[in-house]
């Protein structure tokens, strides 16, 4: 189950449903920030897709992001909706920032991650599946 944090409840929250909505769309930029292994932050933008309410797909080619992910098999990805010139703060930006865990295709989530696969037409390679372990909001 998803833990959500909607502490603020002020301007920039999305819940699961708009985020998938939203993701579907392509209306969003998604940074994925993770750490690399002398400490440094890596940070990159990706499409992502949620094919259900708990997990996150990345297409990621054999980089950074990619060797984080499976070293630390955490991430924190930032998905912001963008309306700059909107005269109100609080339609200027919705998203939320979601915490996230790499669900491997053997050991303990084989499972989850085969489940997953089927329900996605595109899978291949390069593609990535994360579970939400947490949702924040990015304002």
């Amino acid at each position: 189950m998803v833990q959500t944090d909607t502490s603020t409840h002020k301007f920039t929250d999305m819940s699961v449903a708009q985020l998938r909505a939203s993701m579907a769309r392509f209306e969003g930029l998604c940074v994925v920030a993770t750490v690399n292994p002398d400490g440094t932050p890596d940070a990159a933008v990706f499409a992502p897709a949620m094919p259900d309410d708990e997990h996150v797909i990345l297409m990621l080619a054999d980089n950074h992001t990619r060797a984080n992910l499976e070293r630390t098999g955490k991430a924190r990805l930032v998905y912001d909706v963008a309306t700059p010139r909107a005269a109100e703060k609080a339609a200027r930006h919705a998203g939320a920032r979601l915490d996230v865990s790499l669900v491997k295709q053997d050991g303990e989530t084989a499972e989850e991650y085969e489940h997953v696969a089927r329900n996605f037409p595109r899978m291949n390679p390069a593609v990535v599946i994360l579970r939400i372990e947490r949702i924040l909001p990015i304002g």
